[in-house]
């Protein structure tokens, strides 16, 4: 026996799909909102984990609200670096956490690399697509 319960429907339709529109790139965040303020006064560490956040795919997708915290953390990286302590280090991860530091972070946050969409028809079908025009032609329908 294959497994427990109900064989599947054939034509079952997934109904939990997710809105990710929320999720696309935002161009109404100003550029001065993504620099860290007072940046000379933080140490080449705290510019580098400052920069690769900027640079990051998931920051394409921040809001004004994120960068903001961003900024609110700056100061604890900053103390973490000078002085590293375990305590410091969960907030830095459990906020870095929320905007999508690591892979499992994004995938639970349903996070997918930004993509145009292409809605031209492509030249030709996968291998293992049937051409729906051709079969009702054969068919005679």
């Amino acid at each position: 026996m294959a497994g427990n319960g109900p064989p599947p429907k054939e034509n079952a339709v997934r109904r939990n799909a997710v809105d990710l529109s929320h999720l696309e790139v935002d161009e109404d965040v100003p550029d001065k909102v993504k620099k860290l303020f007072k940046r000379d006064g933080y140490s080449v560490a705290t510019q580098r984990w400052w920069d690769t956040w900027v640079a990051s795919e998931q920051s394409k997708a921040f809001r004004a609200t994120d960068w903001m915290r961003l900024q609110m953390l700056a100061p604890l990286v900053e103390a973490y670096f000078r002085r590293p302590g375990h305590n410091a280090l969960a907030e830095i991860r459990q906020n870095e956490s929320l905007l999508g530091a690591t892979v499992t972070d994004r995938m639970r946050l349903r996070m997918n690399k930004a993509e145009k969409k292409d809605d031209s028809k492509p030249d030709r079908l996968p291998e293992n697509v049937a051409d729906m025009d051709l079969y009702r032609s054969l068919s005679g329908a």
